[in-house]
C-alpha cells in the first residue's frame, strides 16, 4: 500500500463514550492523506464495534486489536511497529483535534526542521464544554524546562517517523508520555510548539492527572528513580511542578 504523509495512533480501552467523535475529529482534518490506527487493548464495551462501524466507512481507519491487555505505552509502541506514515501522530480516545491540527504542525515541522511539534490545547469536561482555561504552550521545549513543566499533551504530539524507530514507551513509568518527552530532549531533538489550540483534552475522573495525589506521587517517581536526579534538583523540579499545575488546574 502506499505510504501515507501521517500515521495517527490511537490506543483504546473501554472508549465507546468518547472514540466516535476521537475518530471523527481525524476524518475531520484538512490534511487527509492519513491512516489512523485504533489498537483496541482489550475492551469489554461497545469499542470495537463502534470503531468498526467507521472503518467500514473508511479505508483509512484500521482497527489493531490487541491479543491481550498491553497498557497504553506498549499500545501505543506496538501502534510505531505498524505505522506506515511518514510522520506520526497521537491521539488518545477520549480527546480530540481542530480541523488544521496537522495541516498546521506538519507545515511547522517543515519550516523549522524541527523532530517534533506540539500544540496548544482546551481544557473539556465530559460533554465538551470548556472545564479550564486553555492551554498555552511555549514555542520551544527543552529537558530542563521539562522538569518543571510538562508543557507537551501527549495528544498533541506529531513526531517524523524516524523517532519511533529509535525511541519507545517506557511501561516501567505511570506517565509514560512525560518519559519519553524527557528522553528526547535529554537526547538532544528538537520539539517546536504551535500556540494555536488545535486540540482539546477531556479532563474527567479517568484522565491520569485528575488525581493529584497519585500524579504527584508518580512525578517524583520519574525524577529519583528514572532520571536519577540529585535530591536537592529532584526538590527543585518538583517545586515547579507544583507551582505550574496549580496555576493549570485552579484556573
Amino acid at each position: 500500500m502506499e505510504r501515507p504523509t501521517v500515521s495517527v495512533i490511537m490506543p483504546a480501552y473501554n472508549a465507546g463514550a468518547y472514540i466516535e467523535e476521537a475518530i471523527h475529529s481525524v476524518m475531520d482534518q484538512t490534511v487527509t492523506d492519513w491512516e489512523l490506527l485504533v489498537l483496541d487493548d482489550g475492551s469489554s464495551d461497545d469499542t470495537r464495534t463502534r470503531v468498526a462501524a467507521l472503518a467500514a466507512k473508511d479505508s483509512r481507519i484500521r482497527l489493531l486489536p490487541n491479543e491481550k491487555n498491553l497498557g497504553a505505552a506498549n499500545t501505543r509502541n506496538r501502534g510505531f511497529d505498524l505505522c506506515r506514515g511518514r510522520y506520526v501522530a497521537l491521539l488518545d480516545s477520549d480527546d480530540r483535534w481542530m480541523p488544521e491540527k496537522l495541516e498546521k504542525q506538519l507545515l511547522l515541522l517543515e519550516q523549522t526542521g524541527a523532530d517534533f511539534s506540539y500544540c496548544s490545547y482546551a481544557i473539556v469536561d465530559g460533554a465538551g464544554e470548556p472545564a479550564k482555561n486553555d492551554y498555552i504552550v511555549p514555542g520551544n521545549v527543552s529537558f530542563e524546562g521539562l522538569l518543571r513543566e510538562n508543557c507537551i499533551g501527549c495528544s498533541t504530539v506529531v513526531l517524523r517517523r524516524e523517532i519511533t524507530e529509535r525511541y519507545r514507551f517506557n511501561p516501567d513509568f505511570y506517565h509514560e508520555d512525560y518519559v519519553l518527552w524527557l528522553q528526547l530532549t535529554r537526547d538532544g531533538l528538537r520539539g517546536v510548539g504551535c500556540t494555536q489550540v488545535l486540540s482539546s483534552w477531556r479532563y474527567i475522573a479517568t484522565s491520569r492527572s485528575f488525581d493529584k495525589k497519585k500524579a504527584a506521587l508518580n512525578r517524583w517517581r520519574i525524577y529519583r528513580q528514572y532520571l536519577k536526579l540529585p535530591l536537592w534538583k529532584s526538590i527543585c523540579a518538583f517545586s515547579g511542578y507544583v507551582t505550574a499545575s496549580l496555576k493549570k488546574y485552579r484556573s
